[in-house]
């Protein structure tokens, strides 16, 4: 049933009205075009009637909806025409001595007695639910079809023009949910390959919303997914400006990290993480050749049997009642990221939802002022973060998950237990890259089964009750100790500190050092380096992988402070 064109399963015969809340408000009797029910007060109570569904609403409560605080003496009268005008608008042959079928009244109140098919609301609703169950079943294509079919109910804004509290909060429901609707439907096309389609209800969007970032990185990743990747990045300049003159802010680091991974041209789909800059081959034949190849066929040796215990953790509990948390522990450098970015490619059908990346170690900053003080600054080099810190990383995880900025609490505790309800009806892998504490990560777990947690983290203490660890340092044997001073010994006059570095990176270190501690653009670096730009912005991001650099803004870097 499509548009309220139609009734289906309408228990009372095929004289049922067919309404329309999702736009203006209409209603449609069988062999008439949909009319207006009435001025907007008429509406009003209709609205109420209609989603209370065959829910009886006492005159005090028709009251209070449709007038709220402001209701005039003259309400309770009011509402007795508004009644007595839906009865003769909805059953037209009724006479004076029949007792109404449809609008009826009794001691407890009044009820509309429609099927709740009649109400273009309630399918889209229906039809939202069964597209989350397909992609529970990570049926992309049912999904994508499904929202299709919701989406095309809508005929403008939720209850246009309709007066009264209860109108207005329906409204603002209604109007998040046909937004998740539509940026779920995006994701399906974008998941399926129709780049192409989404390009202008993308374009379209951010006009609309120009501070909504997801918006902006869908419609890079469609753009990409095109050929159009010089439009792709102009999006990216562009949502940098908006927010600075409009904001004061930077891009959340999860767009600057796509568009990182897009200056490389091998964007992962629906996961934010930054690339890492695969190691220059030694030249063959050389004894520090040979003690790379073992240290590499260790290292790959023990990333498999890493990759085949998160599989186990983080899949085999994803059904029963404890949400799996696994830990990857390890050095700066030691592949913690990377594998953490294999890990979720590999058990992504399983969480349909897709990845929710948050990296720790760059906090996110509140699109919108939400506490009555500044957030403090963070720190560059290791030490306490700001006590609000996740509060602040909650606020902008909710929004990603479309929760308006006005429906965010400003109590941190309250932040939580609204992540934790928005996550309780998905499926989702939620990636925390940079743990320093067990405090920063426990109020971003989910609290509901079916979602799981995968934590990068340089600390072997993290203390996360319940949490499986996986320590890639003790996985990993030394090359070193059976070869010591061969193959990954840095170059001379390394900085101190980086003698954990492949040598190729510990080059690159010493090279940025030597050229001054200002920031840096990636065309700066390319030329330090003496490389291309996407080199450059590989090896860049690598070394912020590793602690050596940070981004204090979205293209450029400078050496991490230490104590």
């Amino acid at each position: 049933m499509r548009g309220g064109d139609t009734a289906v399963g309408a228990p009372d015969g095929d004289d049922t009205p067919l309404f329309r809340l999702l736009g203006p408000v209409r209603v449609g009797l069988p062999g008439a075009p949909a009319v207006r029910p009435g001025p907007p007060g008429r509406q009003a109570v209709l609205s109420v009637l209609l989603l209370r569904r065959r829910r009886p609403v006492t005159v005090a409560g028709l009251v209070a909806a449709v007038w709220g605080d402001d209701a005039p003496a003259s309400a309770a009268g009011n509402l007795r025409t508004h009644l007595w005008a839906l009865r003769t608008l909805l059953e037209p042959g009724r006479t004076a001595r029949e007792p109404a079928r449809i609008l009826r009244g009794d001691e407890h109140g009044y009820t509309l007695h429609t099927p709740p098919e009649a109400v273009d609301a309630w399918r889209f609703e229906q039809r939202a639910e069964a597209a989350r169950r397909a992609r529970e079943r990570g049926d992309t294509a049912a999904e994508h079809t499904l929202l299709a079919d919701a989406l095309a109910l809508w005929s403008g804004e939720a209850l246009a023009g309709v007066p009264g509290p209860f109108a207005a909060a329906e409204r603002t429901r209604l109007a998040v949910l046909r937004t998740t609707a539509r940026k779920r439907h995006i994701v399906c096309a974008l998941r399926l390959g129709l780049h192409h389609t989404v390009i202008p209800e993308l374009t379209a969007l951010t006009a609309e919303f120009p501070l909504d970032e997801e918006l902006r990185a869908l419609l890079m990743r469609a753009l990409h997914g095109c050929g159009r990747q010089a439009e792709a990045f102009t999006v990216f300049a562009d949502t940098h400006r908006i927010l600075a003159e409009e904001l004061g802010v930077t891009p959340c680091p999860e767009l600057t990290a796509l568009h990182a991974r897009l200056l490389t041209d091998a964007p992962k789909p629906l996961l934010q993480a930054r690339p890492v800059a695969p190691a220059r081959p030694l030249e063959a034949g050389t004894p520090a050749d040979e003690a790379e190849g073992a240290r590499a066929e260790e290292r790959s040796l023990a990333e498999e049997r890493a990759l085949a215990a998160a599989q186990r953790v983080l899949t085999g509990t994803a059904d029963r009642a404890a949400v799996p948390v696994l830990v990857l522990t390890g050095p700066a450098g030691s592949g913690k990221r990377a594998l953490a970015v294999r890990i979720a490619d590999t058990i992504a059908h399983r969480f349909p939802d897709g990845p929710l990346f948050v990296d720790l170690r760059t906090p996110l900053t509140p699109l919108t002022p939400l506490t009555p003080h500044p957030q403090a600054p963070v720190p560059a080099g290791p030490g306490p973060l700001p006590a609000d810190l996740p509060g602040a990383l909650l606020a902008d995880l909710l929004r990603t998950l479309g929760i308006p900025a006005a429906r965010v609490p400003a109590d941190p505790e309250q932040r939580a237990a609204l992540y934790r309800s928005a996550l309780a009806v998905r499926r989702v892998l939620v990636v925390l890259d940079g743990a320093r504490d067990a405090a920063q990560v426990t109020p971003l777990l989910p609290g509901a089964p079916g979602n799981a947690v995968l934590v990068t983290t340089r600390s072997r203490a993290l203390g996360l009750p319940g949490a499986a660890y996986v320590d890639l340092d003790a996985a990993r044997p030394r090359a070193a100790r059976t070869h010591p001073g061969e193959g990954t010994r840095a170059p001379d006059g390394a900085v101190p500190g980086q003698e954990h570095l492949p040598r190729e990176l510990a080059r690159a270190a010493l090279l940025l050092a030597r050229s001054g501690p200002g920031p840096a653009s990636v065309g700066d670096l390319a030329a330090v380096l003496g490389t291309g730009l996407t080199d450059a912005a590989l090896t860049a991001e690598a070394l912020v992988d590793a602690g050596v650099l940070d981004t204090p803004a979205a293209g450029t870097y400078r050496p991490q402070a230490r104590p």
